[in-house]
């Protein structure tokens, strides 16, 4: 009787890997990686969920139908949401919503639209020499969004805006550098040499 059933699960199992082999010869490269990206995505997209639903059970005190005194609020459904990330855009997201309170989540933020490493990317595609014009027929391969040159200029701002928060930060503890410059040697009043001396100036 055992080995009737193991013959069986063996026989269902060749049917599958016929059954894989024969798409696989089938489907074209491009196709493959397509439909690839889009499971990856899916899967990206339920454990996001996943991790929202801690996220809201920790904000309510209570896991999903768990009767508890520390429980502070209930479920109300959901709500859906968009968003863009680097592994693709994600559709539809499941968002719990509390009835008696609001909740925000920290992964998926309510008022961003995407995350937050995809700015720093495209801004850093356009400091590596690509025009935002460029960059608008690309990122649709690149990141399945099409992102226009407006957008990729409030980007870049937002970069600019960053970078002059980090070179204006008070500095509290003292810093001890090394400058260095190189000058020409004077030969007389209207000319000087060829040759430069470098000079070191020790700072504390």
């Amino acid at each position: 009787m055992e080995s009737i059933v193991q013959k069986r699960v063996e026989s269902q199992e060749e049917k599958k890997l016929q059954k894989v082999e024969g798409y696989i010869q089938s489907i074209e490269p491009e196709k493959f990686w397509e439909e690839l990206g889009v499971v990856i995505r899916e899967g990206i997209r339920i454990a996001l969920e996943k991790a929202i639903n801690y996220e809201f059970s920790q904000f309510i005190g209570a896991l999903e139908y768990k009767r508890t005194p520390n429980r502070r609020d209930v479920r109300n459904g959901y709500r859906t949401r968009n968003f863009e990330t680097v592994y693709g855009p994600l559709e539809d997201i499941k968002i719990p919503r509390a009835r008696n309170s609001s909740f925000t989540s920290r992964i998926v933020p309510r008022f961003e639209r995407r995350q937050g490493r995809m700015a720093r990317l495209i801004s850093r595609i356009f400091l590596l020499g690509l025009s935002t014009r460029d960059i608008k027929k690309v990122s649709k391969h690149l990141y399945g969004k099409i992102y226009s040159p407006g957008l990729v200029s409030r980007f870049n701002k937002e970069l600019g805006e960053a970078l002059t928060l980090w070179q204006e930060r008070p500095i509290e503890k003292e810093i001890t550098y090394l400058y260095l410059d190189a000058v020409n040697l004077p030969i007389r009043r209207d000319k000087t040499s060829k040759e430069a001396l470098l000079l070191c100036y020790w700072c504390h």
